[in-house]
């Protein structure tokens, strides 16, 4: 560093000093009325033209507040006047700075400003640092007395109780904006687990105002994440209603009972009608949010939960057990009657009669057999124990075989067509129950289709099977539901026995053999239900 001075002007502990100017993070910052206004009252005060606070560094003085001194605000510390108060850490006089030859080479004071004058004041920390100073300059000569200087050294205290303040200030910023980065992350974090949680969540406030929606409580209540912050819990334009389809006033609302009566709700069903979908069913479980020093209720937290399909599993449930209590009661009745028919003519019975009796009771007996199995394999489907032996053989004498009690009927004729030689991985017993709960459809909804074609088609990686009919075809809003467990299908009015498990249960065998199954249709023309096998 060039300096202008005959002396050294570093003071010993100067790197210890430049670190303490660098903890007030002031050095190069800008502008601040609560530093110009004390440069302003030593100008005031003194009567000079020029008052400045200014810090300095390892190599350059920075001017933070002036007066008179226009947008000056660095001076090297080698031309530094302010230089001489941090060596000397007191306060430094110059009366007639013309008159001292430690400024004889100095610009300020023999170039075109004039310097004349100065009078620096230090900024000392608390652990002794001089880090700035509390200046005046007069381009004319002046007196400077001991009370002068005893005011100069208070402005200067103000200025550096000014900066400590300063650099509280800051520190308590900092933190505050630190804590709120963590909040900011923290709710982040706790938005993104909310908004994928399987059911809605949703706070209000004591007006019933929601103002927080996760995404399933958004789209549970018809609203968007901006609208939720504008609309009541109640306000969407869903209809809310009774489970049994009444109106459900408002104030019965589970969220208004809660936040009225301040007691928490546990899964209270209502339900939601949109304007042009399917009606859903939510459970609510509602609690109050409460001021933990009064106490006060300040809103509420409520969870939503869509139970539209519980309710609907429910009610299958019911209608099953109802079905199949009638459908399991009829081969038992059928059976019972052929055995007391026996039984009562018994000694009158001819060889015809008898063996009329016996061909009932087995048909009775082989269907309460195939219901209790579809019973017994929808539970270890839906229990996870069914279990696949893959063994390898050709599709040709499987299918043979399972069309034969079709044949033997002698209404329906099965045309067996493609690649039938094909031979596959998996389990003979099950594709072939497969393979008969697809024919059997064919034979029960298709009673006016005499031909029914098996078709098989071998692929790069798989083999399709197929079971056509020309049957009426299956109606398209019948389709999605076709594979569902407990479905029974209406078709064109007709009625037919059945659990409604064959379809799921083939649907289950087949996607566990890793293949696919599905149903082509049309109207008028016929069904094709088909599924893939793996070949190896």
């Amino acid at each position: 560093m060039k300096s202008v001075f005959s002396i050294n002007i570093i003071p010993d502990n100067d790197v210890e000093r430049v670190k303490a100017v660098n903890r007030y993070c002031i050095f190069n910052s800008a502008p601040e009325p609560s530093f110009t206004r004390i440069a302003e009252l030593a100008k005031t005060i003194f009567k000079v033209p020029i008052a400045h606070i200014s810090f300095m560094s390892g190599d350059e003085e920075f001017i933070k507040a002036n007066v008179g001194l226009g947008e000056m605000l660095n001076v090297d510390r080698g031309e530094s006047m302010c230089a001489l108060t941090v060596l000397h850490q007191k306060t430094i006089v110059v009366e007639d700075a013309t008159e001292d030859s430690l400024f004889d080479n100095h610009p300020y004071v023999h170039g075109p400003f004039g310097l004349r004058f100065y009078a620096g004041a230090p900024l000392i920390t608390a652990d002794g640092y001089t880090i700035g100073t509390m200046c005046l300059v007069d381009t004319k000569p002046r007196k400077f007395s001991d009370h002068d200087k005893d005011v100069l050294e208070g402005l200067a205290a103000v200025a550096m109780e000014q900066t400590e303040l300063r650099l509280a200030t800051l520190q308590e910023t900092e933190k505050q904006l630190a804590i709120n980065d963590k909040l900011s992350a923290s709710e982040q974090r706790l938005q993104s687990i909310l908004d994928t949680m399987a059911e809605g969540v949703g706070i209000v406030n004591t007006d019933g105002h929601m103002v927080y929606a996760n995404n399933i409580a958004q789209r549970i209540l018809g609203i968007t994440r901006h609208e939720s912050k504008e609309r009541g819990y109640n306000q969407s334009p869903w209809q809310h209603l009774q489970v049994d389809g009444s109106p459900l006033p408002p104030e019965d609302h589970p969220m208004a009972v809660m936040l009225r009566t301040g007691t928490s709700i546990y899964d209270h069903e209502i339900a939601v009608q949109p304007p042009n979908a399917e009606r859903i069913y939510i459970s609510i479980n509602a609690a109050p949010i409460t001021d933990p020093i009064t106490g006060k209720i300040t809103g509420g937290i409520g969870t939503f939960t869509d139970v539209t399909n519980r309710r609907k599993l429910l009610q299958q449930k019911e209608e099953f057990i109802s079905i199949a209590s009638h459908e399991l009661k009829t081969p038992v009745t059928s059976l019972k009657a052929s055995l007391q028919m026996l039984d009562r003519m018994k000694d009158n019975l001819t060889l015809e009669r008898v063996n009329k009796l016996v061909s009932q009771s087995n048909k009775s007996l082989s269907k309460l057999s195939g219901l209790i199995g579809d019973l017994l394999d929808a539970n270890r489907l839906s229990h996870g124990q069914w279990q696949i032996h893959k063994t390898r053989f050709k599709l040709e004498d499987m299918l043979t075989d399972c069309c034969q009690h079709v044949k033997n009927a002698g209404v329906f004729n099965t045309v067996l067509k493609g690649d039938i030689s094909t031979e596959v991985f998996a389990d003979q017993q099950q594709i072939d129950q497969v393979m008969v709960n697809l024919v059997n459809n064919a034979v029960k909804y298709a009673p006016g289709s005499k031909d029914i074609v098996i078709k098989v088609k071998k692929q790069v990686s798989a083999v399709k099977i197929s079971v056509i009919d020309k049957g009426p075809g299956i109606s398209p809003d019948k389709l999605p539901h076709l594979f569902e467990r407990y479905y029974r299908a209406d078709y064109t009015g007709m009625q037919f026995s059945g659990l409604g498990l064959g379809l799921y249960i083939s649907k289950e065998i087949v996607e566990k053999h890793g293949g696919q199954i599905d149903v082509d249709t049309e109207l008028g023309k016929g069904t094709t239900f088909w599924f893939t096998l793996p070949l190896q």
